[in-house]
């Protein structure tokens, strides 16, 4: 089976879910908008496509395919930046020439061409907190794609942690899913006005009548933890905040900080 390691730019740098990271490539530090910022997006017609930066990843040959092949599938894509394990397709089909993303996506003002392509089902993107898996022994040099095959020791490397990387994955997509159903509770939306009443915790705007009250929301700060949806309703897990905020602290690293949220937006 052949493989590909992708050396990349942080992703949740880019879609806001840590928004303190450094830049580790070259563009991120040159301030260009890196292409890779929609690799774990599913597109318009069902698949994710990824980017592959300077368009690494196309020697088709390297990938068990023709000289005359214009694509191969099969393959295994795996992303690292700073040399920790941050995401991969499994099954993925590789294009010898960069493709346009089917629904013209772009970076800055550059049209973002695809080399991969891949079902949601075979795509994981590992919760920024759980990426601490680093590649040992790290590939040495500045490379943007490596080729390997079954014993190539950065993919004995990635067999050996999958099993628990899905894991992880699984049960934060569950997590996620648990806090989205409470927080569109209006039970935890009762118990988090009464006792917080009608006030962004962030922001600090309030109203107190029912009509502009509405943009109030209960959020759900409860840390990541395996019994998370055996616990009991509390209001000490609850904020109340605007639609505005709410949105904004899901992108941020850790759910339940709402200070780091206000920092972030340069409120006192």
């Amino acid at each position: 089976m052949p493989h590909l390691l992708a050396r990349v730019e942080n992703f949740p740098r880019f879609d806001g879910e840590n928004l303190s990271a450094e830049p580790v490539m070259g563009y991120g530090k040159s301030g260009e908008v890196p292409h890779e910022m929609y690799n774990f997006n599913v597109a318009s017609d069902g698949f994710i496509y990824g980017y592959l930066p300077r368009e690494g990843g196309g020697d088709l040959e390297r990938l068990g395919g023709k000289i005359t092949d214009k694509e191969v599938t099969g393959v295994t894509v795996i992303f690292i930046s700073s040399g920790f394990l941050c995401g991969y397709y499994l099954d993925a089909t590789i294009f010898e020439t960069p493709i346009l993303h089917p629904d013209h996506l772009k970076a800055g003002d550059q049209d973002i061409y695809c080399r991969a392509r891949v079902s949601p089902d075979n795509a994981f993107l590992i919760p920024p907190r759980n990426r601490k898996i680093k590649v040992e022994p790290r590939p040495r040099g500045q490379f943007p794609v490596l080729y390997g095959e079954d014993d190539s020791y950065w993919v004995r490397w990635f067999f050996e942690h999958i099993s628990s990387i899905e894991n992880s994955i699984l049960s934060e997509q569950k997590r996620k899913r648990w806090s989205r159903s409470i927080e569109r509770s209006s039970d935890a939306r009762r118990l988090a006005i009464e006792k917080y009443g009608r006030k962004c915790e962030c922001c600090k705007i309030s109203h107190n009548d029912s009509v502009r009250g509405a943009i109030f929301e209960v959020h759900h700060k409860i840390p990541f933890s395996e019994d998370f949806d055996k616990r009991v309703l509390d209001y000490r897990d609850l904020s109340v905040l605007c639609a505005n905020c709410h949105r904004m602290i899901h992108k941020m690293p850790d759910l339940a900080d709402i200070n780091e949220l206000r920092r972030f937006i340069g409120i006192k």
